[in-house]
């Protein structure tokens, strides 16, 4: 099954074991009045634990990559599939996938599980740039590397 490609939420033992995950719990601010998630708010969580994900498993800080490095990593595409909202005081386990590598640019997919099924799926397409220049460039060789290496573990194809 190409797991990133499904219309129907997954299971944790649909995905790969080996994917890095980090868990939170949504906050009262993070909902609408009917204790329901709001939309952005995963948004904005989904950057967060990708920016985990860069200094954990990737081992590159990704404020060094942005800060220092002056390298942009803007996502010229975002979006999500929602299959069961979240509420307020539940957790989740979001997992990331690595689910193509390329020249200039990479795509990620984030898989938010509640209970061990998918209630969310993040995706993402991001383009490397030169903050400077705002124009594309190559992906760092480090940070292509480091992707790649990933995305074998973890049996994703890339290109």
């Amino acid at each position: 099954m190409n797991v990133q490609d499904s219309r129907r939420p997954l299971t944790r033992t649909d995905l790969p074991a080996g994917l890095w995950s980090a868990t939170t719990k949504f906050r009262h601010g993070q909902c609408d009045p009917a204790g329901i998630v709001y939309t952005p708010k995963f948004f904005d969580l989904f950057n967060r634990v990708i920016e985990e994900w860069f200094d954990d498993v990737l081992g590159i800080p990704y404020q060094e990559v942005i800060g220092t490095r002056r390298t942009g990593l803007g996502y010229v595409s975002a979006s999500a599939t929602f299959f069961t909202p979240c509420m307020m005081g539940e957790e989740v386990e979001i997992l990331v996938a690595v689910n193509k590598v390329g020249t200039k640019s990479y795509g990620l997919t984030l898989h938010a599980l509640k209970d061990g099924q998918e209630a969310l799926r993040g995706h993402f397409v991001t383009v490397t740039t030169g903050l400077d220049t705002h124009q594309s460039i190559e992906v760092p060789a480090d940070i292509r590397d480091a992707l790649l290496i990933y995305a074998k573990a973890n049996t994703l194809a890339t290109d």
